[in-house]
């Protein structure tokens, strides 16, 4: 380590994802302002904390060790911007005792900057840390940093419109990009690292917006010109990134729109999207484009040129793109309280216009631009009858054909909230995921369906632990087929998470075919199987073989193999004596291949 410790403690927040394999902005924009001023500097990630350092601080010598190693650094800038609770299958945030333990290993004498909206909640939670040298920034982490770096005082400041750009450029081509551990596969393939670029900042209801939501707080939006955002995205291109999604907005459609600064609902302008989506889509290196958040009523109310922004979101995005749509409750009572701006009508119909231009499939076997939802639990004037008007809501949608990527829950952080009334939001939560959620997968993606670039992640859990990082028995091409579950993704927004009953080496993409459903994810087997050579735990996850079925056609290709020949797929169910399945066909070759991979 050497110069600045700059650690990735990871954000997520509305309009701001930076939870691996996604990589944020704000971190980035902290290593842009090292790099444009010379300054040397060591990027890490939490979690290569956790793996790497965090094992030494149990050790009273290797403690000792790591405290001198990190004592010969300049500075150390943590970010910890994780505002919204849930469970993260590739990384984790820091937690605030991983903070405290952080800091308390830090010389004492070292300046050290913390910067991120978790930061800003622990402390209003009364979070007091014990260490001299400590600043936490409650504007722009970075516009604090560079002041520092220029005066050798610490303020909260706010960035210029043109630090931001600068910044936003250095940090595309900086370590962050350049030593992301997802950037690359271990083979020096493209990893599945997904650049988060920001768009604009601030909310379009910043006079009164959601009371839940810290967008608002952020003031009136700043727009950051077209041309900007395409050199930013040229510069991660050339970096090693190859897939990006356009966050950092609280609505794609309103990104310089009309009326923003009087108008309850702006007019949005389809031009400038239209001009970022193409101009992005012009370089061939990207590979998955996506965008996140969207308001549902912003569509409703100016239907016309909304429509024009969702035909070029279809034509320009990969497939599988998802617009987040905040609904949070059905209530009227809670929709006032809370100064919520979409209620079910106007969903509706925003709903009913991704439907028309979005269901179509696209390449990786998915509809390529669907509507997700959001709802809150835990906001003023919420009752148990709030979870009825939800699920009631819910199911009139589905009644209608409707369809919905994904339906997120989650309950309110911070306070001036209410309780919440446990058995009715246990309940409300349960009927959708068994009652919603499952029969919209199999409607989405029926049994036979061919998904592409599935990227394997976790063995046996769906959350990865740190030894399938470290040891590379995990990604050899020996356990392939092997007793065991491997979870993976496609690689873009909010992926569905798909497992094989067998073991897959991870940090490696196939093309799988679903085989069943889960409430919020599925099951599938690779495709391209070689018959002859599959395992029996292959074959049993092909619907309609079993057990024994897998263990007789086993055993017949084995047969047929030490006589130094081999089967096609219906010679070798022949000699197991058992009939063809459907999905059989379509997993199963004769050639002696790897099974598809995607680069």
């Amino acid at each position: 380590m050497e110069g600045w410790l700059v650690l990735d403690g990871y954000e997520d927040e509305p309009a701001a994802f930076g939870v691996p394999n996604y990589l944020g902005f704000h971190i980035r924009y902290i290593c842009g302002v090292l790099e444009s001023r010379g300054v040397s500097y060591t990027y890490m990630t939490i979690d290569q904390w956790r793996m790497h350092q965090k094992t030494r601080l149990d050790d009273p010598s290797e403690r000792a060790a790591l405290r001198r190693e990190l004592s010969e650094l300049d500075g150390t800038v943590i970010l910890a911007g994780a505002v919204v609770p849930g469970k993260y299958v590739r990384g984790t945030p820091i937690s605030r005792r991983e903070m405290d333990n952080l800091l308390s290993i830090l010389p004492s004498e070292q300046p050290v900057l913390c910067g991120g909206w978790a930061i800003r909640n622990w402390r209003y939670d009364g979070w007091i840390p014990l260490r001299s040298n400590l600043f936490c920034a409650v504007q722009d982490t970075d516009a604090s940093l560079h002041h520092y770096l220029s005066t050798g005082q610490w303020e909260h400041r706010r960035r210029t419109p043109e630090q931001w750009s600068e910044w936003a450029l250095a940090g595309a081509s900086s370590r962050a990009v350049t030593e992301h551990p997802d950037l690359a596969s271990p083979e020096g393939s493209p990893g599945p690292l997904t650049y988060e670029i920001e768009l604009y900042q601030g909310c379009v209801r910043f006079k009164r917006g959601c009371k839940f939501c810290i967008e608002p707080k952020k003031g009136l939006p700043l727009w950051r010109d077209e041309e900007d955002v395409l050199t930013e995205i040229a510069t991660a291109l050339d970096s090693g990134v190859r897939n990006v999604r356009i966050g950092g907005a609280t609505d794609i459609y309103t990104y310089r729109a009309e009326g923003v600064e009087n108008l309850e609902y702006p007019i949005p302008n389809p031009e400038p999207i239209a001009k970022v989506l193409h101009g992005a889509r012009e370089d061939e290196r990207l590979t998955i484009l996506h965008v996140d958040n969207a308001n549902p009523s912003i569509v409703a109310e100016s239907i016309e040129p909304a429509t024009e922004i969702t035909k070029t979101l279809v034509e320009t995005l990969s497939d599988g793109a998802v617009l987040s749509f905040g609904l949070e409750s059905a209530d009227p009572t809670v929709h006032e309280q809370n100064w919520l701006n979409c209620d079910p009508n106007q969903l509706r119909t925003a709903i009913r216009l991704v439907n028309e231009y979005g269901r179509e499939r696209g390449e990786r076997g998915l509809p390529k631009l669907l509507p997700g939802l959001n709802f809150i639990a835990g906001l003023n004037g919420e009752t148990v009858e709030s979870y009825r008007m939800n699920l009631e809501l819910l199911r009139s949608m589905r009644d209608e054909g409707l369809w919905l990527r994904r339906i997120n829950i989650r309950q309110v952080e911070g306070q001036g909230f209410q309780e919440i009334p446990e058995q009715a939001f246990s309940e409300f939560k349960r009927e959708v995921r068994e009652s919603i959620d499952r029969p919209l997968l199999e409607e989405m993606l029926p049994v036979g369906t061919v998904l592409k670039g599935v990227w394997w992640e976790a063995h046996n859990d769906r959350i990865r632990r740190p030894e399938q990082v470290l040891d590379p028995k995990y990604r050899d091409e020996s356990i392939r087929g092997a007793a065991g579950i491997t979870f993976g993704r496609q690689i873009g927004a909010y992926p569905i998470l798909v497992g094989v009953p067998y073991k897959i080496p991870l940090e490696s993409a196939s093309e799988i075919i679903v085989t069943g459903h889960g409430m919020r994810s599925i099951t599938g087997v690779e495709t391209g199987l070689n018959v002859n050579s599959a395992t029996q735990h292959q074959l049993e996850a092909i619907p309609g073989i079993g057990s024994k079925g897998a263990w007789r056609l086993v055993s017949a290709c084995a047969r047929v193999s030490s006589k130094g020949g081999s089967f096609s797929p219906n010679e070798a169910f022949e000699a197991a004596g058992l009939d063809v399945p459907a999905l059989a066909k379509a997993v199963l070759s004769a050639d002696a291949g790897a099974v598809a991979t995607q680069e």
